[in-house]
């Protein structure tokens, strides 16, 4: 597909403390970061990251991107409490952050609900 971003089509990825700040710095100002949140242990977050791919298949215009909690040295009452998080970056600066989505949609809610509760909370736009 063509398109001015279209090389962010399909493609996850996967985020460390070290590449964190500069992939959110170097992404063109009209691009969305999308960061998912999440630890592997925890249910709602293997789900939700399973639909990932996905999403950015179907957004092309945004860069979908996961960070570990934990390499992101988020405290652990955080990762208790906080996960799975989404936060999306534009331009270097946060432009919408959604924690928590268990307490909003559960632990499996299905690709329809999890797609209109992201674009409610503005994390990702109305294609």
């Amino acid at each position: 597909s063509s398109g001015i971003n279209a090389e962010y089509g399909g493609v996850v990825k996967e985020l460390t403390d070290q590449n964190f700040c500069e992939t959110i710095d170097s992404a063109a100002p009209y691009t969305d970061v999308v960061v998912y949140i999440h630890e592997e242990h925890i249910a709602a977050c293997k789900r939700y990251k399973a639909m990932l791919p996905r999403i950015a298949r179907e957004f092309t215009r945004s860069l979908i991107c996961t960070i570990k909690a934990s390499s992101a040295q988020m405290s652990s009452n955080f990762i208790q409490r906080g996960l799975p998080t989404f936060i999306t970056y534009k331009a270097g600066d946060v432009k919408a952050t959604w924690i928590n989505i268990r307490e909003h949609i559960g632990d499996d809610a299905d690709w329809d609900l999890l797609v209109e509760s992201l674009q409610e909370e503005r994390i990702l736009p109305y294609n």
